[in-house]
C-alpha cells in the first residue's frame, strides 16, 4: 500500500489506501490540510452535488490552508485531485456497510431458498431491471412458474418450491374494488366454480374475461372456452352492476343453456402470449418461447461466450434491458442486457455502432448481434462490444 503523504496512512490504512467512503473527504481535508471540520463537510456536500463554485471556493480555503502546514503545491495538487476525484461516487461508511450486510444475505437466501428469495423479488417489485429479468433468472434457477389459481389469489408470489405462483391480483385490468373483493371472499372460504366466484366478487365481463385468459379458472377442469361461454352466460344473467348477488329476478329463458358455437382452444403460444399481455412476462412457458421462429441453436450461446475472450462472435438475445447514455464526447451510445435459453449478458453499442445500428435495437424485440467479447479488468467476467446489430436468423432460413 502507498499514501500520497505519510498523514493519510491512519485514515486510509483500513482501505488499503483507497478512498471509499464520505468521511475520507472529511479525514484527508483535515489530517492533510488542517481545514476546519465544519468546512470539510461542506466540501463533502458540495462534491455529491456536483457544486462546482463552492468546490472552487474550499479549493482556495485548502490550498492556504496546506502551504501553513509546510506541504508543496506539487503534493497538495495531487492530495486535492484524490480528494475532488471522488465526486459522485462516495457512500459513507454506515450505509456502504448495510449494503454489504443486505448483499450477503440476499445471496445467502438465494443460494439456499431459491423459490422464496425469487418470490420476494417478485412480490416486492424493487431493482434494477424489469419484472422478465427475475422470471429468466427463475428459469436459469430451475424454478418454474405456476399459472395464477383464484384459490391462491395473492397478492405476493407464493413460493411452492421449486416452483412459483403468480397471483391473479397481478392480472392488468383487475380495478382495486375487484382485487379486494377477491381477497375478502376468498378468506371467507374456496372458491367452487367459475359461477362461484362471479357471485362472490362480481368482477365485470372484461375483468372475467382476462382471468380465464391467464388460466384462473382452469383447476375447475372445464376448457378454455367453456369458460368463456359460462362468462356470458353469467354476465347477462347477474349483469353488469358489479355487485355481488345482483341480477336478473327470473332469469330470461335460455340464458341457462351455453352456446352451441364453437371456439379454437389457444394454443400454447397464445397463451403465453395472453399471459405477457396481462402480466408482462409468459407464465406457463419460457419467455423466449415467444419467438419459435428465431434460429436459436445457430448462435453462440450466452453460457459458452466466456470460451471466447477477445475474439469476434454472432449471438443472439432477447433485449430485456435497455439504457442511453452519452459518451464523455457527448455522443449517445446504449447498454442492453440480451437473454437466450442460457444466460444474460451484458453488451455495450458505443457511439459508432448506435449511430449505424441504434435503429435496429429499437425495431427488433430479439437482436442478432456481432460482437467482441471484452473481459472484466478483474478477469471475472465479460462483455460484449457490439460491431454490428440487426434482424435474428429464422429457423426457415
Amino acid at each position: 500500500m502507498t499514501y500520497p503523504h505519510p498523514s493519510l496512512e491512519a485514515c486510509l490504512r483500513s482501505t488499503f489506501g483507497l478512498v471509499v467512503y464520505e468521511e475520507h473527504i472529511l479525514q484527508i481535508c483535515e489530517a492533510f490540510a488542517g481545514l476546519p471540520p465544519g468546512r470539510a463537510d461542506v466540501l463533502r456536500r458540495a462534491l455529491v452535488k456536483q457544486k462546482r463554485a463552492v468546490v472552487a471556493e474550499i479549493g482556495g480555503e485548502f490550498l492556504i490552508s496546506a502551504r501553513q502546514r509546510g506541504h508543496d503545491d506539487a503534493k497538495i495538487a495531487e492530495v486535492w485531485l484524490l480528494v475532488t476525484g471522488f465526486s459522485g461516487y462516495a457512500f459513507n461508511k454506515a450505509h456502504s456497510t448495510a449494503y454489504g450486510v443486505e448483499a450477503y444475505q440476499a445471496a445467502w437466501l438465494k443460494r439456499y431458498h431459491p423459490a422464496e428469495f425469487m418470490a420476494g423479488v417478485l412480490t416486492n417489485g424493487k431493482g434494477f431491471y424489469h419484472p422478465l429479468v427475475y422470471v429468466l433468472e427463475c428459469h436459469r434457477l430451475g424454478l418454474q412458474l405456476l399459472p395464477p389459481s383464484v384459490n391462491e389469489p395473492g397478492p405476493a408470489f407464493v413460493p411452492h418450491s421449486p416452483n412459483i405462483r403468480v397471483p391473479v391480483t397481478r392480472v392488468k385490468g383487475l380495478t382495486q374494488r375487484t382485487i379486494d373483493r377477491l381477497l375478502a371472499a376468498h378468506a371467507q372460504g374456496p372458491f367452487s366454480s367459475l359461477a362461484d366466484f362471479f357471485r362472490r366478487v362480481g368482477p365485470t365481463g372484461e375483468e372475467l374475461e382476462a382471468m380465464i385468459r391467464v388460466g384462473a379458472f382452469d383447476e375447475f377442469g372445464e376448457t378454455r372456452t367453456r369458460q368463456f361461454w359460462q362468462a356470458q352466460q353469467l354476465v347477462k344473467t347477474y349483469g353488469t352492476t358489479n355487485a355481488p348477488g345482483q341480477g336478473w329476478l327470473i332469469p330470461p329463458p335460455g340464458l341457462e343453456q351455453l352456446p352451441g358455437v364453437p371456439l379454437n382452444e389457444p394454443t400454447r403460444l397464445e397463451r403465453l402470449q395472453a399471459e405477457t399481455e396481462l402480466f408482462g412476462f409468459a407464465v406457463s412457458g419460457h419467455p423466449l418461447e415467444l419467438f419459435p421462429d428465431v434460429a436459436w441453436d445457430t448462435y453462440c450461446p450466452v453460457n459458452r461466450l466466456g470460451e471466447f475472450v477477445g475474439e469476434t462472435v454472432t449471438a443472439c438475445g432477447l433485449a430485456v434491458e435497455q439504457r442511453t447514455h452519452h459518451q464523455i464526447t457527448g455522443e449517445p451510445m446504449k447498454f442492453l442486457s440480451l437473454a437466450d435459453y442460457t444466460g444474460i449478458v451484458e453488451t455495450e453499442l458505443f457511439a459508432d455502432t448506435y449511430r449505424s445500428y441504434g435503429l435496429a435495437t429499437v425495431r427488433y424485440p430479439v437482436l442478432e448481434v456481432e460482437a467482441r467479447v471484452e473481459p472484466f479488468e478483474n478477469g471475472r467476467g465479460f462483455s460484449l462490444r457490439v460491431l454490428r446489430a440487426g434482424a435474428p436468423r429464422t429457423s426457415t432460413n
